[in-house]
């Protein structure tokens, strides 16, 4: 009898090790699948579907420096709001006119609705010397890495360059859907500068 009692006593030990087992198990099998599910999303970076906006080819949208070096001019609208109807990023533009041979400091923002991008809704910044006018390689898409944006956001541009004379440059943007991975970074409240 005491040994069917030591057994016993060492069965349910076993079991409940056992049990100990499965559920860490069960833990790494979950997160083992949100680390799958991230990297399908990772590879949606990689092969998924460009967009441009705007659509229509005979069109661009025109932004315009100030008429003083290295001040940027006004925020102009690029994508009104409810255009695009899911989360996205903004892959890069591309220029395809410009007035002026200088250097030129584009900035993008957003809006969830009308209005022009507030505080730290910048979302994305670029710095390119254009020594020819026309733009020699139109099709180039130069990249911006924007953070994700909310489905129906207005997108908004302005630039700045170096000349001072208010110059123009006609782009059109590149951008993708957005999907999430389960550890998001939180937008910078704000940049240092």
């Amino acid at each position: 009898m005491g040994r069917a009692t030591s057994h016993t006593r060492k069965d349910y030990q076993t079991l409940f090790e056992l049990e100990n087992v499965l559920a860490e198990l069960e833990n790494v099998i979950v997160e083992l699948t949100t680390v799958l599910s991230d990297i399908g999303s990772l590879k949606h970076y990689q092969h998924s579907r460009f967009r441009v906006y705007p659509q229509d080819v005979g069109t661009t949208v025109q932004l315009t420096s100030a008429a003083v070096a290295n001040t940027f001019g006004d925020w102009v609208k690029i994508v009104p709001e409810n255009t695009i109807t899911f989360i996205f990023h903004i892959v890069g533009i591309i220029v395809e006119e410009l007035d002026s041979t200088t250097t030129y400091h584009i900035q993008l923002g957003y809006n969830p609705g009308a209005g022009e991008p507030e505080e730290n809704q910048e979302m994305g910044e670029r710095r390119m010397r254009f020594a020819v006018s026309p733009v020699s390689k139109v099709s180039e898409i130069l990249e911006v890495r924007s953070q994700d944006m909310p489905a129906y956001s207005s997108v908004w541009g302005r630039i700045k360059t170096a000349a001072g004379a208010s110059e123009t440059m006609n782009l059109s943007l590149v951008l993708t859907r957005h999907v999430p991975v389960t550890q998001e970074r939180p937008m910078w409240p704000v940049f240092p500068w």
